[in-house]
């Protein structure tokens, strides 16, 4: 028995041991790895750490410098100008700081032959505010042979402050950045959740007026209808997340003058803060430039917003057909022929016991129907269709609803691919939809599945 004692003793004492070692390798692993992580860096420091940022850029034709400051959590320029940055690109530049790993040291101390390495008058000096004080790195010449850039760390964080670093010429490549990269590109500050109403001016072409009502957008000029909140909103991003390709903080006379001619659009905007934003496009200079006016830079944009500012009221309106939920239908009068839902199915009333499920698919294509074109009775190309007989007529009696839905659909006069479809939900009464077959095409499984089988007879 204590022969088993012992030995079980001696077994435990093993696997405490081989447990320990397991441990110790793993803490071992884990110290390597962070230190191989951290090793040949030349800052270590966190990036939501630093709280401003001094960017000096002598290379290229403009020299910049730069104040940038942290501010209830976003990055402020505060020199040459007070402007919002670029949050990313700032915190790309931190990135590129904190990762950056230097290949070798060639001098222990840089001051002793600065110029040798282009540290005397550096291309590039950034200094690190944090609240253990300010770090500082200076980016050099490129070395003679490779693609290498000498540069020198000093401060809080650097390991071998003084001594001249060389690694690979990414830093001076990611670091060469000039006031309007490191600026908030976006001219146009609010949100598209912010606007109340708008208006789009054309020379020589009607207004298009816009306002929300009730949380929706409703087209108010040149004509009255619902908006489709898509096309809306679509609009509205694409302008209000165009980034600014050039700013003009000072510009010159003529580009100013040129904001007093002709303009080739005007959006006029009101926020629900009662505040406004009109801003004005021009062509200058075959570019296309825009302003809010007052003491905001004039900006050059893309080219394609010329485009987004060609649209009409009817590129607003809503295209959807019918308004009415498919699963409150509880009648359908298709062609003459009755049908009733019992139960989440359809029956028809000569066939009471078998299921139709095409009358289920046909009332999903009318309730998501959108029109191709929107057309007026009197027009002659809705005319020429409608004072014929109809190709098919549906009657939806609604869950609810004393008034049914009545609906008439056309052939549309030269068009094999299309229909025209009038209703009595519609808002307008001389509303005609044009909407392709390939939309309806549940019109055309239904009668098929409605046609007699044909009685080939026994010999």
């Amino acid at each position: 028995m204590n022969q088993q004692l012992k030995t079980a003793g001696i077994l435990a004492g093993v696997l405490l041991a081989l447990g320990g070692l397991a441990t110790w390798d793993e803490w071992q692993t884990k110290k390597d790895e962070k230190k191989k992580e951290t090793e040949n860096r030349l800052f270590t420091f966190e990036p939501d750490k630093v709280t401003g940022i001094e960017f000096s850029n002598r290379e290229g034709t403009a020299p910049v410098d730069i104040s940038i400051e942290r501010a209830s959590g976003k990055w402020q320029i505060t020199r040459p100008s007070k402007l919002l940055a670029d949050q990313q690109a700032v915190d790309n530049l931190l990135t590129t700081l904190k990762d950056y790993k230097f290949e070798s040291v060639v001098a222990d101390d840089a001051s002793k032959n600065a110029s040798a390495f282009g540290l005397d008058k550096p291309r590039r000096v950034i200094e690190l505010k944090t609240e253990k004080g300010t770090a500082k790195i200076a980016v050099g010449s490129n070395t003679p042979v490779g693609y290498s850039v000498y540069s020198l760390a000093e401060g809080p964080g650097v390991d071998g402050a003084g001594k001249v670093h060389v690694g690979s010429q990414h830093l001076a490549v990611s670091t060469g950045k000039t006031l309007h990269d490191l600026r908030d590109k976006k001219f146009l500050t609010f949100s598209n959740a912010n606007v109340a109403a708008f208006e789009l001016i054309r020379p020589g072409k009607p207004t298009v007026k816009l306002e929300k009502k009730d949380g929706a957008f409703a087209v108010t000029a040149p004509q009255s209808f619902p908006a489709e909140q898509n096309q809306v909103f679509t609009f509205l991003d694409g302008i209000v997340s165009t980034n600014a390709s050039t700013f003009f903080d000072h510009p010159d006379s003529k580009l100013q003058n040129a904001f007093k001619g002709r303009n080739i659009g005007e959006l006029r905007v009101r926020l629900d803060d009662k505040t406004s934003v009109n801003v004005k496009f021009v062509e200058y200079d075959k570019k296309i430039h825009a302003w809010t006016g007052g003491t905001t830079p004039i900006v050059q944009v893309p080219d394609d917003i010329k485009g987004k500012l060609e649209k009409t009221a009817s590129d607003f309106r809503d295209r959807k057909i019918f308004s009415f939920v498919g699963d409150k239908v509880t009648e359908v009068i298709l062609d003459g022929k009755s049908f009733s839902k019992k139960n989440a199915e359809w029956y028809g009333s000569d066939e009471p016991t078998k299921a139709i499920s095409q009358i289920r698919s046909l009332l999903v294509d009318l309730e998501f129907a959108k029109a191709t074109e929107i057309l007026d009775a009197k027009d002659k190309a809705s005319r020429e269709s409608t004072e014929k007989a109809p190709v098919h007529t549906v009657k939806l009696t609604i869950e609810g609803s004393s008034q049914p839905i009545e609906i008439k659909i056309w052939d549309k006069a030269g068009s094999a691919e299309s229909f025209l479809v009038r209703h009595s939900e519609a808002k307008a009464a001389n509303t005609v939809y044009s909407i392709g077959k390939a939309s309806l095409s549940a019109l055309d499984s239904t009668k098929k599945s409605a046609a007699p089988a044909v009685d080939l007879g026994h010999d």
